[in-house]
């Protein structure tokens, strides 16, 4: 075999051309040099950096950066101390406003002769309100008790000018009330008829709104149950035993325990308890309705969980005694560019069972309220009082015929409640109700037993006293807060980041690989 120096290559002795083994071996060492060539600085360097950008893109893909950002949200939202949440909770720092609007009966004599009440709305009547929560104690079970403290201050700018010392002509409850308690009992209406009488109680009174609201006015009867001592077949209403002045709002200023005691799910184990009440004074019913009207549910009224849908949120009402459900109306925006879900009360929130199927729960002693009426009797201390929107919005038609004076508009009627359907968060309130009195006629029988004689010709109305509301809105520091936030919930941007950072990944590795095995220096 011949051999070729320069060229490494042999001829055999059948003719046919080889490797020659010093050709073979110089070209082995060579392959072999490249496959083991070490791995430059450079190059680990930009691995293990591409690695880690892959595999925390892809952790964040698959949920990671959902996960935080839950996590982050979750601690500031749970009502516990030293979250944001709970300063927010503990001292509402949105400031809240208390309007009256009063209903003068301008034609007293007509009306107690039988006549159609006619109504002149005067106000508003505002107020400051504030709210904060006392004797707070948080529990293992990842609740939190409390007692709500809310007090009124007058604010005469925005009352325009209206007054404390206006004065105002609308019925006298306390008769009202007082021979609604005993009208099964001829007898005591015959005698309570007589009181009256003696001590000239009027049917239609007039006091100052300062009165009406806050202050309180006397009143003989008032004056005489101080001191009385009842027989046990007396059942006059608590609330003519147990307060020596009438306001609406007498004695509510500033009071511990009115709005009573609150058991209140804190959020803390899940964010879908958040604000949900647990139970109030104690109890998850109440004896003001039949089941499963007594129900204690819903929110406390300040905060729901996130992600509301567009169906209804509730809450529990203390003035009312009950959950009162709002109904999805619309996507709004508010005036500070945010978005929200409005929520409304409409004709199925106060509806009776001929509307809503079921709630001939809300009836109480066999008296079952129109629709657009919530009876309030067992509520309000045995007192005739029905609660229903302003101007008998979403009520029965006939009771808006059965007074002059009253024009329903829903731009400044309405119950609205506008939410922030992500977090569960109001960033506008207007919670709108009107107060009536169901007065009837005491035409007494054989004899006049059972007569009330300054009832004895008025036709039976649910007689409009007045209507308030009660606002608050989210300042607009608060509310570019709010929107960062829900920009950083709802937009694309972080999945744009982590798709980029693990294409870029992707593509190093991918590049590095290629440099190093095909002998491509890359630095």
């Amino acid at each position: 075999m011949k051999t070729n120096g320069r060229d490494n290559y042999a001829l055999s002795v059948d003719g046919t051309i080889g490797v020659s083994a010093e050709g073979w071996d110089a070209g082995h060492q060579g392959r072999r040099s490249r496959a083991v060539r070490p791995w430059t600085c450079c190059q680990v360097t930009l691995m293990v950096l591409a690695s880690g950008c892959v595999a925390m893109s892809v952790a964040m893909l698959a949920g990671g950066y959902q996960a935080m950002f839950d996590a982050v949200l979750k601690a500031n939202m749970e009502v516990v101390e030293g979250s944001r949440a709970y300063d927010i909770w503990r001292v509402t720092p949105v400031p809240m406003f208390l309007r009256f609007y009063f209903f003068n009966i301008t034609n007293p004599e007509e009306f107690a002769a039988g006549g159609k009440a006619a109504l002149q709305e005067v106000g508003p009547y505002c107020y400051r309100e504030y709210h904060e929560k006392q004797n707070v104690s948080f529990h293992g079970n990842d609740t939190v008790t409390f007692l709500q403290q809310r007090w009124w201050v007058w604010d005469a700018e925005t009352s325009g000018n209206n007054t404390q010392e206006d004065p105002i002509v609308n019925l006298n409850t306390i008769p009202i009330s007082s021979a609604w308690g005993v009208r099964d009992s001829p007898g005591q209406l015959t005698s309570l008829n007589l009181f009256f009488k003696k001590k000239e109680e009027p049917l239609i009174l007039t006091a100052t709104a300062g009165q009406l609201i806050f202050d309180g006015y006397t009143d003989p009867l008032l004056d005489w149950m101080q001191n009385a001592t009842l027989p046990p077949e007396v059942d006059l209403p608590p609330g003519l035993t147990d307060y020596d002045k009438f306001a609406w709002f007498y004695k509510r200023n500033l009071s511990l325990t009115y709005d009573g005691e609150f058991n209140m799910y804190t959020g803390h184990d899940t964010l879908d308890n958040l604000g949900r009440i647990d139970t109030w004074n104690r109890v998850r019913e109440t004896d003001f309705y039949e089941s499963p009207c007594n129900r204690v549910g819903g929110s406390a009224g300040e905060m729901w969980p996130p992600n509301r849908g567009r169906d209804l949120i509730d809450f529990y009402s203390p003035d009312l005694c009950m959950t009162m459900p709002i109904y999805y109306e619309e996507e709004v925006e508010d005036k500070n560019g945010l978005p929200a879900y409005r929520y409304i009360g409409n004709n199925h929130t106060f509806a009776n069972g001929s509307v809503v199927p079921g709630n001939e729960c809300y009836c109480v002693d066999g008296t079952c309220a129109p629709t657009g009426l919530l009876n309030a009797e067992s509520c309000r201390y045995g007192s005739p009082a029905f609660i229903s929107f302003p101007h008998f919005l979403h009520a029965d038609p006939f009771l808006l015929d059965s007074v002059d004076g009253l024009s329903p508009n829903a731009s400044i009627h309405q119950f609205n409640m506008d939410l922030i359907p992500e977090l569960g968060i109001p960033i506008n309130v207007e919670a709108r109700m009107q107060i009536n009195m169901h007065v009837i006629p005491y035409p007494g029988g054989l004899g006049g037993i059972g007569k009330i004689d300054m009832l004895s010709e008025v036709k039976e109305v649910y007689l409009p006293l007045f209507w308030f509301e009660t606002v608050a809105e989210v300042s607009p520091k608060d509310a570019e807060d709010l929107k960062t936030l829900l920009y950083l919930m709802n937009s694309p941007l972080f999945t744009i980041i982590f798709s980029v950072m693990f294409g870029l990944g992707t593509l190093t590795l991918i590049l590095v690989l290629l440099y190093h095995y095909f002998q491509i220096p890359c630095c």
